[in-house]
C-alpha cells in the first residue's frame, strides 16, 4: 500500500517532537541517527517547530572536530492542558504545562448526580474557575481532556452507560466544547489514569502495563505496546467486575460477586457496618466517634493497623480478593508492571504489600516473573493529569499540530 506523502511527513514531525521531548536537550545529528531521517529532513521539520514555538534551541554541546551542535528543548510551556476527574463525590480540575507541572486546582462536590446538567454545569464552573486562577492566556490552552467513569462513546463523547452517576446516553463533550471552543477530549476514568502514567509517569518506560484504580469501585485499564486497549465495544479491562464469588454480595453493575462488591472502599465499609450493626465490639467504633454514618474504608484500614481483630480481618479479605483478581489477570495478559493507583491505595504497606503477597501465592507457576507492583505517584491528582495527557498525546501524534 503507498503511504501519501503527508501521512509519511505526519510520521516523521511525530517521531522527532516525541524525540525532542522525551529525550531533550538533544542535537539534530542525533536525531538524524535514532529517526533515520537525513540532516536536511530534521533541519527542517525542527525549523517548523521552533517557529511554532514548542521547541528552542538550548546551549550547545561538544565538538567532535567541527561546529559545536545546537542542542534542542521541548519548550514545556509553551502550551497549557486543562485535565478534569469527575468522580462520584467530587469533581476535580487541574491546569498544568505540557511536563505535567500543576499551575492551578479546584475542586467541587459532585453533589446529586440528576439531572445531568447541573453537573455539566459545574464541570464548566470549575474549568472556568482553574484558568482565571492560573492566569494563563486562554490562546495559550491546547484543550481539555475528561475523566469519566463508565462506558463512553468516545468518538461522540457520550456517556453510555455510568453505574455511579446512573447515566445513560448522556451527551457530555458538545456541551463543554460549545462553551470553550476548545478541542475536549473524553475517555473512561482508569484508562486516563492509565495514560497519564504512560506519560508522565511510572509507566513511561513500560508498554504493556496494567493500572488498577482501587477507589470507591474497582476500575482497571490494559495498555499494550503503549497504547490502551479499549476492546471491541469499549469495555475491557472491567477488572472490578470478575466474578470471584457465585453466591457473594450484589454489585452496584447488577452482576453478584464481583470483586468490587467483595473488595472496593464501598465493600470493605458495608462490610464493617454490618458487622457493627449485628453488635460485634470492635475498635472501628471509636474511630469514627460513634458515628457509623461518617464510617469509610480508610476508618477500617486504621483500626487494622491498630491491632483490632475485626478491622484486620476485614482488610485481609479484601486484600485476598484483590491479589487473586490480580493473579487472574497476570496469567491472562502476562503484563510486565501493574501500576496501584486509587484512595485505597493510601493504605499504605498494609495494602501493597500484602497484595504482592497474595499475588505470588495465586498467580501460575512462572508466569509474571518479570512483573513489578508499584504505586502510581500522582495521588489524588492521577485521573485529572490523566485526562490532560489526551491532549498532549494528540499534540504528539499529530506531528505537533494545534487542534482548532
Amino acid at each position: 500500500m503507498k503511504i501519501s506523502k503527508e501521512i509519511l511527513h505526519t510520521y516523521n514531525k511525530k517521531a522527532i517532537i516525541d524525540l525532542i521531548r522525551t529525550k531533550n536537550p538533544i542535537f539534530k545529528a542525533k536525531i538524524s541517527r535514532l529517526t533515520g531521517l537525513s540532516i536536511p529532513t530534521v533541519m527542517k521539520i525542527t525549523d517548523d517547530f521552533i517557529n511554532a514555538g514548542l521547541v528552542k534551541v538550548e546551549g550547545k554541546g561538544e565538538s567532535s572536530g567541527g561546529k559545536r551542535p545546537e542542542l534542542l528543548e521541548f519548550i514545556y510551556d509553551a502550551y497549557y492542558i486543562v485535565g478534569v476527574d469527575i468522580g462520584r463525590n467530587s469533581i476535580k480540575t487541574i491546569l498544568m504545562d505540557l511536563d505535567a507541572n500543576k499551575l492551578s486546582s479546584n475542586i467541587v462536590k459532585t453533589g446529586d448526580a440528576k439531572p445531568e446538567k447541573k453537573v455539566i454545569d459545574k464541570i464548566i464552573n470549575s474549568i472556568e474557575t482553574v484558568i482565571k486562577r492560573s492566569n494563563v492566556d486562554k490562546e495559550k490552552i491546547l484543550g481539555i481532556g475528561v475523566g469519566m467513569p463508565g462506558l463512553l462513546d468516545l468518538e461522540n463523547g457520550v456517556v453510555l452507560f455510568s453505574p455511579d452517576f446512573d447515566w445513560e446516553e448522556v451527551q457530555l463533550v458538545n456541551p463543554i466544547r460549545e462553551y470553550f471552543n476548545l478541542p475536549i477530549y473524553i475517555e473512561n476514568s482508569t484508562r486516563a489514569i492509565a495514560m497519564g502514567e504512560k506519560w508522565f509517569g511510572i509507566g513511561a518506560m513500560s508498554n504493556n502495563f496494567v493500572c488498577v484504580n482501587l477507589g470507591h469501585g474497582i476500575g482497571s485499564a490494559v495498555v499494550i505496546d503503549g497504547e490502551v486497549y479499549h476492546g471491541s465495544s469499549g469495555s475491557s479491562g472491567e477488572l472490578g467486575h470478575i466474578t470471584l464469588e457465585k453466591d457473594g454480595p450484589k454489585c452496584e453493575c447488577g452482576n453478584i460477586g464481583c470483586l468490587e462488591a467483595l473488595a472496593s472502599a464501598n465493600a470493605i465499609t458495608k462490610t464493617a457496618k454490618n458487622i457493627i450493626l449485628n453488635g460485634v465490639d470492635t475498635l472501628i467504633v471509636s474511630e469514627c466517634n460513634g458515628n457509623i454514618e461518617e464510617l469509610e474504608a480508610k476508618t477500617v484500614f486504621d483500626a487494622a493497623k491498630k491491632g483490632d481483630k475485626v478491622a484486620k480481618e476485614i482488610i485481609e479479605n479484601a486484600i485476598n480478593y484483590i491479589g487473586i483478581g490480580l493473579a487472574n489477570f497476570i496469567n491472562i495478559i502476562d503484563p510486565e508492571l501493574i501500576i496501584l493507583t486509587g484512595g485505597v491505595v493510601n493504605a499504605g504497606d498494609i495494602l501493597i504489600e500484602g497484595i504482592k503477597k497474595v499475588v505470588q501465592e495465586r498467580q501460575m507457576k512462572y508466569a509474571g516473573r518479570k512483573l513489578k507492583i508499584k504505586k502510581s505517584n500522582f495521588g489524588s491528582d492521577s485521573t485529572a493529569v490523566g485526562a490532560a495527557s489526551l491532549v498532549l498525546k494528540k499534540l504528539i501524534e499529530s506531528g505537533g499540530e494545534i487542534a482548532k
